[in-house]
């Protein structure tokens, strides 16, 4: 069974009917404990736990033979926000699990340890004295293990395949996600948009391996997709009514197990507005075009510099046997 395909048997009608229930059904189950914990009044509890679960899931669903990694996404979380006042620790600890999501290429398993760079990066921007950042990852911990154990159960049957890259290959893809990921980050650092964690991640999730097509078609897509992500960050950041942001989390997810099957860099994709939906908000600009303002100067330029990093990778060294440069 497949993302997108949580059922079997039927037709027409009927069989799109039940695969909306079906859906619906796991989203409940996904997005229960946060629910509940927020309406007992623990706002940053929640925040937490919901990202544990949806981070847990993405590593568990999508990277199904590293599933147990999950228990690394609150460490990594609190390593990168203990160290975020150290340059040095925290670019170090990105760089590393950047490289490690190009390496994991080489077993199409690049798209589920993306969650583990999301918790890097949330990290990296939350610094915070070391007892609040033990409390924070323990809720983190405590959705991971919720997302670990939907994983194993309920979703036991999804899968996604990705692309493979030869061994060779994947080392090179290692190397341009750890660069790309860290000029995304500087980038970030000196944003002043909302959540500008969300950048560097942008750049790693939309990233493929292996250009579908054309280079340029692959270029054109990647583009089109940080472009159009971007814009639904923006939009999602004038909602700030929490049962509105609910209804955005409820349809991203939604879109995301129904077309994921079809389309996996969808997947991709909506992983970033989704962690910046369940993630805590403030809103800094009184005014959408002040936020566009405040996001392309840094938005245009790490995106020009992922598209040239990809165009030189999959030119140069197109072929998946071929050692990248």
């Amino acid at each position: 069974m497949r993302v997108g395909s949580l059922i079997r048997g039927g037709t027409g009608i009927g069989r799109g009917r039940t695969m909306i229930t079906k859906t619906l059904g796991v989203l409940i189950l996904v997005l229960a404990p946060a629910g509940l914990v927020y309406a007992f009044g623990y706002d940053m509890a929640a925040h937490y736990v919901g990202l544990g679960a949806i981070l847990a899931l993405q590593l568990g669903v999508l990277a199904r033979p590293v599933a147990g990694f999950a228990i690394l996404l609150p460490i990594v979380y609190a390593a990168a926000a203990v160290t975020a006042q150290s340059t040095d620790g925290v670019v170090a600890l990105i760089v590393a699990v950047a490289a490690a999501i190009g390496a994991a290429s080489s077993q199409g398993l690049h798209r589920g340890l993306v969650a583990l760079l999301a918790a890097a990066l949330l990290g990296s921007f939350e610094p915070a004295a070391s007892r609040d950042v033990l409390v924070r990852a323990a809720f983190l911990l405590a959705g991971c293990s919720y997302g670990f154990l939907l994983a194993v159960t309920v979703l036991r049957h999804a899968t996604l395949e990705a692309p493979r890259l030869q061994p060779q290959a994947a080392l090179g893809y290692a190397v341009l996600l750890a660069l790309l990921t860290l000029v995304a980050w500087f980038a970030a650092r000196f944003a002043a948009f909302s959540d500008p964690w969300w950048l560097p991640l942008l750049v790693v999730a939309v990233s493929e391996p292996v250009a579908s097509g054309s280079t340029r078609a692959a270029l054109v897509r990647t583009m089109l997709a940080a472009t159009a992500v971007m814009v639904l960050i923006l939009v999602i950041d004038r909602f700030e009514a929490p049962a509105l942001r609910a209804m955005l989390l409820v349809a991203a997810l939604f879109v995301a197990l129904v077309a994921g099957q079809r389309r996996p860099t969808l997947i991709g994709a909506l992983v970033v507005p989704v962690l910046v939906l369940i993630s805590s908000h403030a809103v800094l600009h009184a005014t959408p075009l002040e936020a566009l303002r405040a996001t392309l100067p840094f938005f245009l330029p790490v995106v020009a510099v992922s598209a040239l990093g990809h165009w030189l990778f999959w030119t140069l060294r197109p072929g998946t046997s071929r050692v990248a440069a």
